[in-house]
């Protein structure tokens, strides 16, 4: 039988943390084997209980979730990281994205997507919960379409290669495993290829490749080749 998933929860209202560790302990498959209500309390915990996927919030007493998911990362953390939180604006979206998160579930759905979120971590999947997803789609300003469609024709074969990838949530480093190329070459293609499309955040190439049939929409809650 597979290992259950562990999961760590980090959020400053114990409602919401006995709520997520209620759904989680009610699956076959996850596990919690943490939790705390402060930032500083979680980076002291997380590194001693090793686990999964650390589902955090962004609003948290001492410290930004945004700032503690770069300190989690940065501090070797080989885990992944699920975003639950109440705010549901897009440039929250593209904020966690930036800070390595693997999934972002708003607090009003989490009954339904936080354990679909915590699986697709684990798979190495970038998860949507629908209301996020549906934010993401939103057509971007007419000026923007414009510039992109003209570099869209521009793309060689590896720069489409490596923006596909990071739609699905691959790292520069799996990218370059998997296409046989040297991390500095990734990143090459990548910055070549944002450019051409005018391209400035992960969360824009992932609305990108939705909208452009790099991967369905119905796959834009969790995906990966």
């Amino acid at each position: 039988m597979k290992d259950p998933i562990r999961t760590f929860l980090v959020d400053d209202h114990p409602v919401v943390v006995a709520g997520a560790r209620a759904l989680i302990e009610a699956s076959d498959d996850i596990i919690c084997v943490g939790e705390a209500y402060t930032g500083t309390d979680a980076l002291a915990k997380i590194e001693g209980t090793a686990p999964d996927v650390v589902v955090l919030d962004v609003s948290l007493p001492d410290m930004n979730g945004f700032f503690l998911a770069e300190q989690l990362v940065e501090r070797g953390f080989r885990g992944h990281i699920v975003v639950m939180t109440l705010y549901e604006n897009r440039s929250y979206v593209e904020r966690a994205l930036q800070a390595g998160a693997k999934g972002f579930v708003q607090k009003r759905s989490v009954g339904l997507n936080l354990l679909l979120a915590i699986r697709s971590a684990t798979l190495g999947g970038l998860f949507f919960d629908p209301p996020t997803a549906f934010e993401m789609l939103t057509p971007p300003e007419p000026e923007m379409v414009q510039r992109v469609s003209a570099g869209e024709s521009e793309l060689t074969t590896r720069e489409e290669e490596v923006l596909r990838l990071i739609a699905l949530g691959y790292s520069n480093k799996e990218i370059a495993h998997r296409v046989a190329v040297s991390v500095k070459s990734v990143e090459t293609y990548k910055a070549r290829g944002t450019e051409k499309l005018n391209l400035h955040s992960r969360a824009q190439i992932v609305h990108y490749a939705v909208t452009h049939g790099w991967m369905p929409a119905s796959d834009a809650g969790a995906a990966k080749a």
